[in-house]
């Protein structure tokens, strides 16, 4: 199972950079985004590389058989939540405007 998750993880990650080098824009977060990527695994979550990360590091605890990694994902998750997407999202606002408002709309942030 945690092989399984791991390997999903994985898959949405390597899908979400595809888009990004589809569209020409930069994936690391520190620098300026180009593009408002909104198709392929884009269509489905607003944050395929966050929500393969996480899928990866549960997938890790469960195959460790580690119920305290596994415990700590929810507190993972509101770091992500508060300290990464949601500074990010203010940015993608103010580059993209209503384009981004209605796609915001449109998808979910994890799923």
């Amino acid at each position: 199972a945690g092989a399984v998750l791991a390997v999903c993880g994985f898959v949405l990650i390597f899908m979400a950079a595809g888009r990004f080098q589809a569209a020409g824009t930069n994936i690391p977060p520190t620098l300026p985004t180009t593009a408002l990527v909104v198709d392929g695994i884009y269509r489905r979550t607003r944050n395929p590389f966050y929500l393969g990360a996480i899928l990866i590091y549960l997938g890790l605890g469960v195959a460790a058989g580690s119920l305290w990694a596994i415990a700590l994902v929810i507190p993972l998750l509101w770091v992500i939540n508060t300290g990464v997407i949601a500074p990010e999202e203010r940015y993608l606002e103010r580059k993209f405007g209503d384009a981004y408002r209605a796609y915001k709309g449109r998808v979910r942030r994890w799923v």
